[in-house]
């Protein structure tokens, strides 16, 4: 995506097929069309995934997880097809049970108090807008995506996100004022436990 400055109309994007962008295949995705159907809908397990990777050993490929995660009642496929999830207490239950860390729902709380929380062995699954990767957006809507707060320090948040663009994926960072434009006030809070 390229925006023209500082009036961001012009908007370019070039349409690729994202299955041609990542080897589906290293994810244990059955099919393209899987990969395709469930890809834009995993942060919250994208996330987990980097909690498992950064305090265990324990490594699943994202299909893994995904099947898991369908049979703990973590989303619900409806019969047209629509998905809803994660669902933040199914899923909860099944990380305390299968991984042994310990989970507490955040609900209308600010990112400043939550983030207080945010410190070596507990991380923030923050629900904010998929907007978050590109800060200058105007109004953001809040909420629709999930990323992993794993750390804060003197104002600024530090975070994984899921879709974020290549040089802002792993390592994100923002101002607090800014994450918070973007943040639904809700969240898990995720600790590993001793």
């Amino acid at each position: 995506m390229r925006r023209a400055a500082p009036s961001r109309i012009d908007v370019f994007l070039r349409r690729t097929d994202p299955s041609q962008l990542h080897d589906w295949t290293s994810d244990g995705y059955h099919s393209r069309e899987e990969y395709l159907f469930w890809s834009r809908k995993v942060c919250g397990l994208a996330c987990l995934q980097s909690l498992l990777h950064g305090w265990t050993d324990t490594r699943l490929l994202m299909r893994e997880l995904l099947a898991l995660a369908l049979d703990w009642g973590c989303y619900v496929v409806e019969p047209q097809g629509k998905v809803q999830g994660l669902i933040y207490r199914p899923f909860m239950a099944w990380v305390s049970s299968h991984f042994g860390f310990k989970c507490q729902l955040v609900e209308n709380t600010p990112i400043q108090a939550s983030a207080r929380a945010v410190r070596p062995g507990q991380a923030l699954i923050a629900s904010v807008s998929p907007e978050i990767r590109d800060p200058s957006t105007y109004k953001p809507r809040r909420g629709g995506h999930l990323v992993l707060v794993h750390e804060v320090h003197g104002g600024t948040v530090r975070f994984h996100n899921p879709s974020g663009y290549s040089h802002n994926a792993d390592s994100a960072s923002l101002p607090m004022r800014v994450f918070e434009r973007f943040h639904a006030g809700r969240g898990i809070l995720v600790s590993v436990t001793p």
